[in-house]
C-alpha cells in the first residue's frame, strides 16, 4: 500500500500513538519515564501492558527505538498472563504500537505485517467485547502521565464499566481517576464520588495501598482517625515509593519529622524516584520556617548540605523543584548565589516543563520582591508564571502575589487587573469554575 494509505490505517488504530496523550505540550518525557518506572514495578491492577506500552511510546518520542521495542516485548510477556479478553485487547494495543514504531523508523513492510496481525486478531477495529479493556488501558496510561488527566481517564473507566459493571479493576481505575480529578479541581461532588469508589476498592483489594492512601487524603477533613489509620497501615505494609510519598505529604503540616522519616525510608529502597526529593525539600522548608530562631541556622545548614548532595548524586533526575528550594535557602545568606541558580535555570528553559518554568517564575518573583525590593521585576515574573496555563498551586500563588501588589500599590492596580482579565479570557475551558476565576 502507499505511505498515505498506511498512515490512514495507522491513524485508525487503538494504541498510545493515536490516543492524543499530549506529552510534549505539558511535561517532559524524561519526567514521565522516571515516574513510570515506579508505576510498572509497584502496581499490578491489570494495567502492566498499558504502562509498558506507554513506556515504549515515550522512548520513541525520545528517539530511543531499541528501548521502545524492548518495552513492547516486555508487554507481550505480561499480556499472556491476563484473562482472554484483556489479553486480546492488550495484543491489539501492542501490535498497534509496534506498527507505529516501525512506521516511524521507515520500516514500512514491518508496519504492514503488524497491521495484518491486528486484522487477524480483530477483523473489525472495535470488537464490542474488547472495548472496555481498551478503554481501561487508555485510562491507566492517562493516569500515569499526570494528575490533570483525571477527567479524561474517568471517562475511559466509565465507558469500561458500562460494558462490565462488575469488573473490580475498572472500579479501582475509576476511583483513582476521580481522586486525581479532585486534587486538580477540588470539586466537593468529585470528592464524594471518589470516596465511594475507593471505599469499595479497599474492600475488594485490601493490598491496594495506593487506593488506601488516596482514600486517606480524601478523608482528612471528614474522618481524621480513619485517615490516619489508613496512612499508618499503608506506610507499614507497602514498599511502593508513591504510597510513601503520599504518606509523607499527609504528615507534612502535622509533623515534618515523621514526614522526613517516611521519605528517608522510601529513598533507601528507591533512590531514583525524583518526586520523593521534591517532598523532602518541602519538608526542610516547613521545618525551617517553624523552627525557633536559635535552631534556624542549624536546620538551614543541614538542608543545604543534603540538597546539594542530592543534586550531585542524581544529575540525571528531574530535580528542578529541589534546585529552586536550594536556591531559596542560599538566598538567606547570599542573595547573589540564589539569583545565579535562577539564571542558570532560565538558560535551560527549553528543557523545563511548563510546570517547572511556572515555579521558576514564582521563586524568582519572590526573590525580586523580598530580597531586591524591585516591584516591577517581581510583577513581571509573577505575570510570566500566571500566563502559563497549568492549573497548579504555584499559579494560584502567582495570582495571590499580583492581587496583593494591586492592593498595596494603587498605581499598579489597573495594569495588574487588566492583565489578569485578559489572561483569564484566553484560558482553556478546563479552568472554568475553578478557584482562579
Amino acid at each position: 500500500m502507499s505511505n498515505a494509505q498506511l498512515k490512514e490505517k495507522l491513524d485508525a488504530l487503538q494504541c498510545h500513538f493515536t490516543w492524543h496523550l499530549d506529552i510534549t505540550g505539558h511535561t517532559e518525557p524524561t519526567h514521565v519515564l522516571q515516574k513510570l518506572a515506579v508505576e510498572i514495578k509497584h502496581t499490578a491492577h491489570q494495567n502492566q501492558a498499558a504502562l509498558l506500552g506507554l513506556q515504549a511510546y515515550l522512548y520513541q518520542l525520545k528517539g530511543q527505538s531499541r528501548a521502545a521495542l524492548q518495552s513492547l516485548k516486555d508487554a507481550e510477556e505480561h499480556e499472556t498472563q491476563e484473562e482472554q479478553q484483556a489479553s486480546a485487547a492488550s495484543s491489539l494495543i501492542i501490535y498497534g504500537n509496534y506498527a507505529w514504531i516501525h512506521y516511524l523508523q521507515a520500516s514500512y513492510q514491518e508496519a504492514e505485517s503488524y497491521l495484518e496481525l491486528i486484522q487477524q486478531l480483530c477483523p473489525t477495529p472495535w470488537d464490542t467485547q474488547l472495548i472496555p479493556y481498551i478503554q481501561a488501558q487508555k485510562g491507566w496510561s492517562l493516569l500515569a502521565i499526570r494528575v490533570r488527566n483525571g477527567e479524561r481517564a474517568r471517562e475511559c473507566f466509565e465507558v469500561a464499566l458500562m460494558r462490565e459493571p462488575g469488573n473490580r479493576f475498572f472500579r479501582a481505575g475509576l476511583g483513582i481517576a476521580l481522586y486525581f480529578s479532585w486534587i486538580y479541581f477540588w470539586y466537593p461532588d468529585i470528592q464524594r464520588k471518589a470516596i465511594t469508589q475507593l471505599e469499595r476498592t479497599v474492600l475488594e483489594q485490601p493490598n491496594n495501598y495506593r487506593a488506601k492512601v488516596y482514600l486517606a487524603r480524601l478523608l482528612e477533613q471528614v474522618d481524621r482517625e480513619r485517615s490516619i489509620g489508613l496512612i499508618e497501615e499503608s506506610t507499614e505494609k507497602s514498599s511502593d515509593p508513591e504510597v510513601l510519598r503520599v504518606s509523607a505529604l499527609f504528615w507534612l503540616q502535622r509533623s515534618t519529622e515523621r514526614a522526613i522519616e517516611i521519605l528517608q525510608q522510601a529513598l533507601q529502597q528507591n533512590p531514583g524516584y525524583h518526586l520523593l526529593y521534591q517532598v523532602l525539600a518541602r519538608c526542610y522548608k516547613i521545618q525551617w520556617i517553624n523552627a525557633k530562631n536559635k535552631d534556624k541556622n542549624n536546620i538551614l545548614d543541614a538542608a543545604i548540605k543534603d540538597l546539594q548532595q542530592i543534586l550531585q548524586k542524581h544529575p540525571d533526575l528531574d530535580l528542578v523543584f529541589v534546585e529552586l528550594q536550594l536556591a531559596e535557602f542560599y538566598g538567606e545568606r547570599d542573595p547573589a548565589q540564589e539569583e545565579k541558580i535562577y539564571k542558570e535555570l532560565q538558560d535551560r528553559k527549553d528543557t523545563l516543563s511548563p510546570k517547572s518554568h511556572q515555579a521558576l517564575n514564582l521563586y524568582w518573583g519572590n526573590f525580586f520582591l523580598y530580597k531586591k525590593k524591585s516591584l516591577e521585576e517581581a510583577k513581571a515574573k509573577f505575570m510570566d508564571g500566571y500566563k502559563i496555563p497549568m492549573l497548579t498551586e504555584v499559579r494560584k500563588q502567582c495570582a495571590q502575589k499580583l492581587t496583593k501588589m494591586a492592593w498595596c500599590h494603587s498605581d499598579a492596580a489597573a495594569d495588574i487587573y487588566r492583565f489578569i482579565r485578559e489572561t483569564n479570557r484566553c484560558l482553556p475551558t478546563e479552568f472554568s469554575g475553578t478557584y482562579l476565576d
